[in-house]
């Protein structure tokens, strides 16, 4: 993937500027931040609300595994020498690590699907 020569950041092809000279290599932010695009030019830059739904919809996407790797350290400094909860939990944990991995592969289509509404559509230009 190209890298913008202005903030060194990685992207798609299709979050670049179109042109050449100043405008060459350069993402849209960095092209925006600059002034050598206007905001109407842009098809593909994310506004504010659409980058907050893109967000949260990756901290929804990836917080079971957030909550289960919290909820393991929490089972391995404080419940595991308590003696009947730290069996049950022990079991619960072992069930929902077996669960999450499950849950993340049936909804993964879901999440596919919102990420593309939340994608701005993008015509390639010619030669680009």
């Amino acid at each position: 993937m190209p890298t913008c020569r202005l903030c060194y950041s990685v992207y798609p092809r299709e979050q670049f500027i179109h042109g050449i000279g100043p405008k060459a290599q350069v993402c849209v932010r960095c092209g925006l931040e600059k002034g050598l695009v206007t905001e109407e030019e842009v098809a593909s830059l994310y506004n504010k609300s659409t980058a907050n739904a893109r967000f949260s919809a990756l901290a929804r996407r990836w917080s079971p595994l957030m909550w289960l790797s919290v909820l393991w350290a929490v089972w391995i400094i404080l419940l595991n020498e308590v003696e009947p909860w730290g069996l049950y939990t022990l079991i619960l944990l072992a069930l929902f690590t077996l669960v999450v991995p499950l849950y993340m592969f049936f909804f993964s289509s879901k999440h596919m699907a919102v990420m593309a509404r939340l994608t701005p559509e993008y015509e390639r230009p010619k030669g680009h």
